[in-house]
């Protein structure tokens, strides 16, 4: 079978242009995504903020119970009591001083109140790119970086085994999601953003059953590579083989070499 190294570079820049066009159509989701509906049950940990909606329940009083979003500076209106503080506290805590604050001005005796977030808007990270479900997901509790890609689904099939991070007022790092010790178990903050590009490619062509650009895996060589691509043909010899990267011939090419993004695999007819 020929191969046209001009096609070779066409395929390559064609999925290279593909790249920014699924960041933008990720980032299109994410527009009109919503941010956690509820009502969820938060970690007891997680601090109410500005834009956070809560449900707050007085058993047995109904005209005492509400749902309500929490101001810019971070109050609430509760009936009978007015504008009561609610942005830095649990909710547990919030409960605990609207049943004090009930008690005190003699409205209730022996309060039972129970408040729950119905949307989380205050504390959010965006999470783009490769993931069956893009979109905005609350910090309802301490989350790695690995989990929270997890939470977006994980990396599509054709999806990097990495993420892109960046911070409120920083710079993107690139993190490997295998880096389990190290960037992949670092905490996500309020305002980050994870994208996860598409995988980097290696070409194989010549006498495969399936030739065609293929997500490069960490650790892939050409062997699994040419696996992917359905191994060789009945004309096909592992035994004749090129490999191109940066366009020049790489000199004893073997199966057990590492594959580096853009790499080109060629299988070649047997001798006869």
């Amino acid at each position: 079978m020929t191969v046209s190294w001009h096609f070779v570079r066409l395929a390559g820049a064609v999925a290279l242009s593909a790249v920014p066009l699924a960041q933008a159509q990720a980032q299109a989701q994410v527009a009109n995504a919503p941010v956690g509906q509820g009502p969820v049950t938060p970690a007891s940990s997680y601090v109410l903020g500005p834009n956070d909606e809560i449900s707050v329940t007085v058993f047995g009083q109904d005209s005492m119970s509400s749902k309500t979003r929490i101001r810019a500076d971070g109050t609430i209106t509760a009936p009978f009591l007015g504008v009561v503080q609610a942005a830095g506290k649990t909710t547990a805590q919030l409960g605990t001083e609207l049943s004090q604050a009930y008690v005190r001005g003699g409205y209730l005796s022996k309060p039972s109140i129970n408040v729950e977030i119905t949307a989380y808007a205050s504390k959010t990270a965006t999470v783009l790119g490769a993931v069956p479900n893009s979109g905005l997901y609350p910090i309802d509790r301490p989350y790695t970086v690995s989990a929270m890609v997890a939470r977006a689904g994980g990396p599509r099939i054709d999806g990097a085994n990495a993420v892109i991070l960046t911070p409120v007022g920083g710079q993107p790092v690139r993190i490997s999601l295998a880096d389990l010790a190290g960037g992949a178990s670092r905490m996500v903050q309020p305002g980050d953003t994870l994208f996860v590009p598409t995988a980097e490619s290696v070409y194989v062509y010549g006498e495969v059953n399936k030739g065609g650009a293929y997500p490069i895996q960490p650790g892939m060589t050409f062997r699994q590579a040419l696996a992917l691509a359905g191994g060789p043909t009945l004309a096909g010899s592992v035994k004749r083989i090129e490999v191109r990267r940066g366009g020049q011939k790489i000199d004893k090419p073997d199966l057990d070499m590492v594959v580096q993004p853009e790499d080109v695999l060629v299988i070649k007819e047997k001798w006869f």
